[in-house]
Order: C-alpha cells, then sequence, then structure tokens
C-alpha cells in the first residue's frame, strides 16, 4: 500500500487521484439513470435530471460516509439489487395497471422506510453484531457470486451490445475493448503511473473513440446552475407490495453494508470495529432517506471501491473527499453533468475490467482460508450452485408469483447467501459457535 487511510499524498497524486475517484464514481453510476429512464419511459430532459441527481447524491452520501460515517474511502453508488428490483416492478407493475410514475412514487416512501430501517439498527448497535454472521465463506460466497452476477453486463458492455443501441455484438468495439484492458495491464506494470491505471484507460478510450467518431454529441445544458428537486417521482404513494419488497431489500441490503467494509477492511489492512460498523449503517440509512427524498436509485456501499484501492494501492481519505466534493459540484452544474455523462459505456466497461477481477479475488482468497472438509464443501458448493442457477433462470418465468416471492426467488446473488446463511449457521451450525462467539464479543 503506497499511501493508508490517513496517508497524505502529495498535491499532484492527490488531484490525480481524486480525478480518478471522480471518473470511477461517474463510470459506475451513469448506466443506472439512463436504464431506469428508458424502462420507465422518461423523457430527455427528464433522464438528465435524473443523472444529474444520482450524481450529486453519490457524492454527497460517500462524503457523509467517509467523514463522519465507517470513515472508509468507500463509494456510495446505486445499488444492483434496487435497480434490479426497479426493472422488475416496472415490468410487473405495467401488467397490473400501474403506471411506471406510480411505481416510482411507491419506491421514494419504500427507500425512505428503508433508511429509518438501517439508521435503527445502526443506532441499537445491531450492525456491528450481525457483522458475525459474515464468516469466511458467506463473505466469500457474496464475493463470488457478486463478481459472477456482474460479468455477464460487463462482458456484454465490453462488446458493444447496447451501445447506442446496438442488439449485436460490434467487433470494432470489441477489438477497442481488448485493446483498452491491455493498456491498463500495462500501466498497471509500470511503478510510477500503476496507481492510476484506470484513469488512463478510460481517458485514452474515449480519445480513440472520438477520434473513430463513436461518440455522441453532447447536449447542451439550458442552465448554467441548478439545485437538486425533490420527489423527482412526484407525491409518494402507498403500495404494499412496493413497499414491503423495499423493507425486505433494505434488510437484505444489510448483509452487504457488513460485506463492503469486511472487503473494504482487508483492501486497506484494517480490521472494521463495532462502532464503524453501526455508524455506517446510520448514514447508509441516511443515503436510502436521501434516495428517497430525491427519488434516485437506493445508494449502498461499492464493494468496487475496494478493488479500486487494491489496484492503486491508494486508501488515503483526502483525494476521497475531494473526488465528492467535485461529484456534489458536478451534480450542480448541468453542463458537466451531460459532459460525463458522454463517456461511451464500453470504455467504462473496458477500464474497470481489471478492478472488477479483484472482486472475485476477495471471494476466492476467503475460500482459500477455509478448511475444505466435507461440511464447507457442502455448504459453499450447495449456495454457489443455486446462486449462479438462479441466474440462469429467465426473469419472465417469475412473472406470475407474487413480487415479493419474485424478488426473493429471482435473485441469484441474494438466494446464493441467504442459502449459505442458513446452511452456515442453521443447517450446519458448529457446536463450539456460540462459545467462538461469546468470546470475540468480550474481545
Amino acid at each position: 500500500m503506497k499511501y493508508g487511510l490517513d496517508g497524505r499524498p502529495p498535491v499532484g497524486t492527490s488531484i490525480l487521484s481524486a480525478l480518478q475517484w471522480m471518473i470511477v464514481a461517474v463510470s459506475s453510476s451513469v448506466a443506472v439513470p439512463l436504464m431506469i429512464g428508458d424502462v420507465y419511459g422518461l423523457q430527455p430532459d427528464e433522464m438528465s435530471n435524473l443523472m444529474q441527481q444520482t450524481i450529486f447524491f453519490i457524492g454527497l452520501a460517500s462524503f457523509l460516509q467517509v467523514w463522519i460515517g465507517h470513515r472508509y474511502p468507500m463509494l456510495e453508488g446505486p445499488a444492483g439489487l434496487w435497480w434490479g428490483i426497479f426493472i422488475i416492478l416496472a415490468q410487473l407493475g405495467a401488467s397490473a395497471g400501474l403506471k411506471p410514475r406510480e411505481i416510482g412514487q411507491s419506491f421514494q416512501l419504500g427507500m425512505a422506510l428503508a433508511g429509518l430501517l438501517f439508521v435503527g439498527f445502526g443506532m441499537l448497535g445491531w450492525i456491528g453484531k450481525l457483522q458475525r454472521w459474515f464468516t469466511p465463506i458467506v463473505s466469500g460466497t457474496y464475493m463470488i457470486l457478486l463478481a459472477i452476477s456482474l460479468c455477464s453486463n460487463i462482458l456484454t458492455g465490453m462488446l458493444g451490445i447496447g451501445f447506442q443501441h446496438s442488439t449485436e455484438v460490434q467487433p470494432g468495439v470489441a477489438l477497442v475493448s481488448v485493446g483498452i484492458v491491455a493498456l491498463v495491464v500495462w500501466i498497471m506494470r509500470t511503478k510510477r503511473f500503476s496507481s492510476f491505471a484506470v484513469l488512463f484507460g478510460m481517458v485514452g478510450g474515449w480519445v480513440l473513440y472520438a477520434l473513430l467518431g463513436w461518440t455522441e454529441t453532447v447536449r447542451p445544458a439550458e442552465q448554467l446552475f441548478s439545485w437538486p428537486s425533490v420527489f423527482f417521482w412526484g407525491t409518494p404513494r402507498w403500495d404494499w407490495g412496493v413497499v414491503l419488497t423495499s423493507m425486505l431489500t433494505g434488510f437484505v441490503l444489510l448483509t452487504n453494508l457488513v460485506t463492503s467494509m469486511v472487503v473494504m477492511g482487508k483492501a486497506t489492512n484494517t480490521v472494521p470495529t463495532d462502532s464503524q460498523y453501526n455508524r455506517g449503517g446510520v448514514f447508509t440509512g441516511v443515503s436510502h432517506l436521501l434516495s428517497g427524498v430525491s427519488g434516485v436509485v437506493g445508494m449502498i456501499p461499492l464493494s468496487l471501491a475496494a478493488a479500486v484501492i487494491q489496484t492503486t494501492r491508494i486508501a488515503a481519505r483526502l483525494p476521497f473527499m475531494l473526488a465528492m466534493v467535485g461529484m456534489m459540484l458536478i451534480g450542480l452544474l448541468p453542463t458537466v453533468a451531460h459532459f460525463l455523462a458522454a463517456l461511451p459505456t464500453p470504455v467504462a466497461y473496458a477500464a474497470m475490467f481489471i478492478s472488477y477481477t479483484q472482486l472475485l479475488g476477495f471471494g476466492l482468497k476467503d475460500y482459500a482460508t477455509v478448511k475444505m472438509d466435507e461440511r464447507a464443501i457442502t455448504i459453499g458448493g450447495s449456495s454457489l450452485l443455486i446462486g449462479i442457477g438462479v441466474m440462469f433462470v429467465p426473469a419472465a418465468a417469475w412473472q406470475k408469483l407474487p413480487a415479493l416471492v419474485s424478488f426473493l426467488l429471482g435473485n441469484g446473488l441474494l438466494l446464493g447467501v441467504i442459502v449459505c446463511l442458513l446452511l452456515e449457521h442453521v443447517v450446519f451450525r458448529k457446536p463450539t459457535d456460540s462459545k467462538t462467539q461469546k468470546d470475540g464479543h468480550a474481545a
């Protein structure tokens, strides 16, 4: 590690690192509002507003976390679980006669209630206790399933599918993606610039796309400056199905908070304390409340941040905080937001590919610490096979089931982790677990 959490990199290194964090934050979140806007039938101006709001609140939520929350340089970003539910329930709601905007109004209320759940658990000090459920085999299963669940989107994006509305593989885009990955790997092997490999990969790829004429014209903004709006989707409304699904999602995302902090601890060579877990829970609740009030997709700590730190070897808080202030400024400047939103998605996927591989690496390292006896093989194997298997079941196959059931059974990441928790702590519970946990808590 070049610079630890309290490290003070030189001014030039701090600025470049902050710029890299900003680009990573934008590239990891820019696709979500575009996708939500497409599914919910938003007009171009509405989609731009949702994009701008997302960028601003990512910056605000992340800054609060690193300042007074868990204090790790860990991005808050749109949860894959949340935007997946946004899309699933939009499809289910359409068949039930609900308008997409009505579903968005219900989600605002649901995310706010989920935020209160996080705040309550954090203030009661329960999140620090929950982390003891996440043994190496559970956190390893989570990270492996997360990497596998992302790989389809990553490779699809790198191949150009979906780029400029293409439904087929674009050989030119795929070839350039391979070149960007090779560039990132080459830069990582040079000591002087290894920390900025992702940044150089994205900038280089974007320039090449511009030279090839593959970039889209940046749409001019009507205003120079604009504040975020309240309740993007309209006045919140109560819908039992959406609200209950949101509350359950909030509870499940507690596991994401814990595992993300465990992974971040490993990336920064630190051990998160109970106090950090609980503060992180409180401010993840705050970010959900902000999401509910603003109407953006619910935000959670992203494990991707640990992968970026592992790649760049810079964990210092200062560049990260500068980057999040920059994100908030971008969120107030429509012109800059429009420009950054023009980053070609295949470039972002290709430049981040090596960082995504780190997620799988964290999971494999956790598994490597487990003694692979019959019990461990049964727990890990069953959880992975069930989780991965469900990922291959078409989403349409669950549509005739209640929304809550289809959400539970149709998400391979969620189902695999739940199965792992049950097998580890209920079905194959070790007789010494209670004593171990008691001793660990006393320590």
